[in-house]
């Protein structure tokens, strides 16, 4: 079974690095595979959930038009059971506090070793079991809502 990654990462040279080491990371029975892909940024991520059910989502916590935090809700609003691990460069005890009110699977800081990412998204799935996979609302109020969201930020980070 091919499990889907979306890594949501907006530095290119990171996002490519996640990608490898994903790409060529088979299950521990062999049958099993990652199908990693890169979104750059909260639009293009919420674009592909909406399209692909995607098993896990590691996102950077430094996004272009947000904070990774607060990107959570709204790829939860589109795919409330895909399992989101949160990345950082670095860490302070506010950032942290932030990113655990979003209740995501799992904080991993970049400065770790690489393998303990792999080991939370191996988590994930056999956590799961089966893949778990909500009902996805309406493509069109999706979109919407996210486009709504992302201007009030932009507009926010403006004033």
């Amino acid at each position: 079974m091919i499990r889907r990654i979306l890594i949501v990462e907006p530095d290119p040279k990171t996002a490519q690095e996640l990608f490898l080491l994903f790409h060529s990371e088979y299950g521990r029975f062999g049958r099993e595979r990652y199908e990693p892909e890169i979104a750059e940024s909260v639009a293009r991520a919420a674009e592909q959930v909406q399209t692909i059910n995607f098993h896990c989502v590691i996102m950077d916590v430094e996004l272009p038009e947000m904070k990774g935090y607060e990107a959570v809700p709204l790829i939860k609003m589109i795919s409330k059971n895909t399992p989101i691990i949160m990345t950082a460069d670095k860490n302070t005890l506010e950032l942290e506090t932030r990113v655990r009110e979003q209740d995501v699977y799992y904080y991993h800081l970049k400065c770790f070793d690489r393998n303990e990412l792999r080991l939370a998204v191996r988590s994930v799935f056999e956590e799961s079991g089966t893949v778990k996979m909500g009902r996805k609302p309406d493509k069109g109020a999706a979109k919407s809502i996210l486009l709504k969201q992302l201007a009030l930020f932009q507009k926010e980070k403006e004033d």
